[in-house]
């Protein structure tokens, strides 16, 4: 039989565990969302310059 505070200690263990691996998994998911804003936004202002036949300064 378990005793109560061997099951106590390894649900909290478990519970902490389960709460990092959320946090990481969310870390990866901001990152990645971040990663994709940049580059959609790098490609909407080269063509907004393209279009506007503008180039960068010093080129």
């Amino acid at each position: 039989m378990v005793e109560s505070s061997t099951l106590t200690l390894t649900l909290t263990y478990l519970g902490t565990l389960g709460v990092a691996a959320v946090m990481f998994l969310g870390q990866i998911i901001a990152f990645t969302a971040m990663l994709a804003l940049a580059g959609i936004v790098g490609l909407l202002s080269h063509g907004v310059r393209l279009l506007l036949g503008r180039r960068r300064p010093g080129s």
